[in-house]
């Protein structure tokens, strides 16, 4: 059973690290042009939200001090040395373009972090952060006499009045103080109903809403800068909790496929690299959008399949 629990994880983490990679070089490469690519293709927009799902889903809450040190190794470590290696890669880039001053190399940095919670040029930085502040304040709120139920709706509630605040525009507020509350929300699902997944009701209703929304309308939240792109805000969460028990369920039928387990194994290490590639493409690049997220994805295949193994993120 732990054999199946494992290799079911990693496959699901597999897919979705992998639709994390291709949402980012879609979206930066604009090959739908004004249209995001989750709203386009809205298959596996729950992916943000099944990490911090599946994080929640086998956490222990008793694992006290030594616990919060694993995860300052695992992710915050990678953040630092990342987030260094991208700001570097960022000042070179504005030295190739004749380009560094202040404003760019020093006080846009610090806004973006401070607003976005990630350090140029890599973006998808901002999940470690955000997971290691949820693990750690979940820790805490584990340990208070309130059922998980509690600050999974308050979670939810956070971020829909951040959103009523920021709506779609320049954030007012930094984004972590809803993609964090957020977080919380969906690790708290995890923690509290993934034992329920296997129950043939709640697999037959997820499928069917999961379906039923594809046909209608799927909700979609960015939930790194929490904006709303399709459908109404609170029936997203709904909906995501819904999408997840069944992908877990399909990938508990599929169970193992080599390339996407070992993509899963290492989903840390891809998440925290693959900007290098495709925001140098983009930066560079005066191709038409197809051309660079082709050259962008066939350096994914090339590169990064190889960077797991000098690196110990996971």
């Amino acid at each position: 059973m732990k054999k199946e629990r494992i290799e079911y994880i990693d496959l699901g983490a597999g897919i979705l690290i992998i639709w994390v990679m291709i949402f980012h070089a879609l979206s930066n490469t604009r090959v739908f042009g004004e249209v995001d690519p989750r709203v386009a293709i809205p298959y596996l927009t729950f992916s943000m939200p099944w990490f911090f799902y599946k994080s929640g889903q086998f956490f222990n809450p008793d694992r006290g001090i030594e616990g919060i040190k694993h995860d300052a190794k695992k992710l915050l470590l990678p953040f630092l040395i990342w987030g260094t290696l991208g700001y570097a890669v960022q000042v070179l880039m504005l030295l190739i373009d004749g380009n560094v001053t202040y404003e760019s190399a020093v006080r846009e940095v610090f806004h973006r972090f401070y607003i976005y919670g990630y350090i140029l040029l890599n973006v998808p930085l901002w999940f470690v952060l955000s997971l290691f502040a949820v693990k750690t304040i979940s820790q805490g709120l584990l340990k208070l006499p309130v059922h998980p139920c509690v600050w999974m709706v308050l979670g939810i509630a956070i971020g829909y009045l951040h959103f009523q605040v920021n709506g779609n525009g320049d954030p007012i507020l930094p984004v972590y103080l809803a993609n964090i509350p957020m977080g919380i929300a969906f690790f708290m699902m995890g923690y509290e109903w993934s034992k329920f997944e296997t129950n043939r009701w709640l697999m037959v209703i997820s499928f069917i809403v999961y379906i039923a929304m594809l046909i209608i309308e799927y909700p979609v939240i960015g939930l790194h800068r929490n904006v709303l792109l399709a459908g109404p805000y609170l029936l997203w969460p709904v909906v995501s909790f819904f999408a997840i028990v069944a992908f877990n369920n399909v990938c508990r039928w599929l169970k193992f496929c080599k390339p996407l387990n070992y993509a899963g194994r290492h989903a840390i290490t891809l998440l925290v690299t693959h900007a290098f590639i495709y925001m140098t493409w983009v930066h560079f690049s005066t191709m038409t959008p197809l051309t660079p997220f082709i050259c962008i994805v066939i350096c994914y295949a090339i590169i990064l399949p190889f960077v797991p193994r000098f690196l110990k993120h996971d």
